[in-house]
C-alpha cells in the first residue's frame, strides 16, 4: 500500500474514532489523546493529519452534511413528477426525518455550532442555505404551481425535518407524518 493510502486510511481512522467518541461522550469531553488512543496512533500522528480538533469537528461535520445533502438530491431526483404535493412531502419527510445519520451526531455538531465554534456555525448556515435552495427549486420543478412560494414551503420543510428528527432522537413514536404532509400540502 502506498504512503497516500496509508495516510488516507489513518485520517478516515481518526474521523471514525472522534465520530464514535464524541457520540458516546459529547464534542467538548472528547479529547485529542483520546481519538489518538482510540486510532492506536500517537498524538503526533494525529497532529500530521489534523492541526486541531476544530479540524477534526469541521471534517466530521463536512462529511456528514455532505451525505445528507445527497441522500435529499436522490430522494427528490427518485420522486414521481406525476406525484401530489401531499405524496410528494410525506416522501420527504419519512426519508430524512428517519435518516440515521440525522440523529445524534448531527445534534452534537449543531450544538457545538451554535455554543462554541463561529467557523462550524457558518458551515452550518451554509449547508442549510443549499438544503433550502435543492428543496426549492426540486418543488418547484415537481409542482410546477404558480401560487405556491416554494422557498417559504421549503423552510417548513426543513424546519418540519429538524424537529421530526429531534422529536425521534427524544422517543416520540407516533409521529404525524402523513397529517403533516396533508396540512402542509393544504397550505400552498
Amino acid at each position: 500500500m502506498g504512503q497516500n493510502a496509508r495516510n488516507r486510511n489513518i485520517r478516515e481512522d481518526i474521523l471514525i474514532a472522534a465520530g464514535d467518541l464524541m457520540l458516546q461522550k459529547g464534542v467538548k469531553e472528547t479529547s485529542l489523546k483520546d481519538i489518538a488512543n482510540e486510532v492506536g496512533i500517537s498524538k503526533g500522528t494525529l497532529y500530521y493529519h489534523f492541526s486541531s480538533k476544530d479540524d477534526i469537528i469541521f471534517e466530521i461535520a463536512d462529511k456528514h452534511l455532505t451525505q445528507l445533502t445527497d441522500e435529499l438530491e436522490n430522494w427528490i431526483g427518485d420522486i414521481d413528477n406525476d406525484s401530489s404535493i401531499e405524496q410528494i412531502l410525506k416522501i420527504v419527510i419519512e426519508r430524512i426525518s428517519n435518516l440515521e445519520t440525522r440523529g445524534k451526531l448531527h445534534i452534537y455538531l449543531i450544538s457545538e455550532a451554535i455554543l462554541n465554534n463561529k467557523t462550524l456555525r457558518e458551515r452550518f448556515r451554509q449547508k442549510y442555505d443549499e438544503w433550502l435552495n435543492l428543496m426549492e427549486t426540486s418543488l418547484k420543478a415537481l409542482l410546477k404551481d404558480q401560487n405556491t412560494d416554494y422557498r417559504v414551503l421549503s423552510f417548513l420543510m426543513v424546519a418540519v425535518l429538524d424537529g421530526f428528527s429531534m422529536q425521534k432522537l427524544i422517543g416520540v413514536e407516533d409521529i404525524p407524518v402523513e397529517d403533516t404532509a396533508r396540512i402542509i400540502a393544504s397550505l400552498g
